[in-house]
């Protein structure tokens, strides 16, 4: 599937955005690698089969508006809320990758009612998000390798237990051979296309089927809560 490419006017800035396919709204959101663009989704192409894909350069990437300082987390979900306004878009599920998660959460957290879903691929995030994101109560789907070195594992952990409707999918190692740079394990959509598709096309189909019901106690903390309910030995119950 080809994607078509138009630079929009919107607010202060150029956004070159790139759309294809038809159906559902899905915006998707890059990493904050100076190098990334709208292209980092190419490989998920494949679900313009049933859905319309919104894929912006951000603020200071590809061939948008590349002012002096790129405009923080917040200022980009700004922008993409504009973007999404100027595009006819009410309504979308939102898919961010590495520092683009980040941005998708802001940009559910301040308008909740534009966005349906959240898919969050080797997301980082802000601790001040954290706290509000308990408010959040929208689908999310969160997926990262064993082995990524960027954002690290326990950002999942911690993003699946701060949004509470949402599922952790961890993948196995991607960098076996130690002398491949090691951020690929951060590039999931591009070094895991098959399982990152079927993840991803499984959970829009259908998000709150998805969401995983509240995290289990390990069994050694469940055993301690068992004992601690039972009496002493030789003591009375009340």
């Amino acid at each position: 599937m080809q994607a078509t490419e138009r630079v929009l006017e919107v607010g202060e800035f150029r956004v070159n955005c790139a759309t294809a396919g038809k159906g559902k709204n899905v915006l998707l959101l890059h990493g904050s690698d100076h190098r990334e663009n709208w292209r980092v989704w190419e490989p998920l192409l494949p679900l313009g089969d049933a859905y319309s894909l919104v894929m912006p350069d951000m603020i200071g990437y590809g061939k948008s508006s590349l002012p002096e300082e790129t405009p923080d987390y917040a200022s980009q979900a700004d922008t993409m809320r504009d973007l999404l306004e100027r595009v006819s878009v009410e309504k979308t599920a939102v898919i961010g990758t590495g520092w683009g998660g980040q941005v998708a959460l802001e940009l559910a957290l301040k308008w909740p009612s534009m966005v349906e879903a959240l898919v969050l691929i080797s997301s980082s995030y802000d601790k001040e998000q954290l706290p509000r994101l308990q408010k959040l109560r929208r689908p999310a789907l969160i997926i990262y390798a064993e082995d990524d070195m960027v954002t690290q594992l326990k950002a999942g952990y911690l993003l699946r237990d701060a949004i509470g409707t949402s599922r952790l999918e961890i993948l196995g190692p991607v960098a076996y051979d130690p002398t491949h740079d090691f951020t690929i394990s951060h590039k999931l959509q591009k070094f895991r296309t098959p399982q990152v598709l079927q993840l991803v096309r499984l959970f829009l189909s259908n998000p709150a089927a998805m969401i995983a019901e509240p995290p289990q106690m390990e069994d050694e903390l469940r055993g301690m809560a068992m004992r601690k309910k039972q009496p002493e030995e030789g003591s009375q119950p009340i």
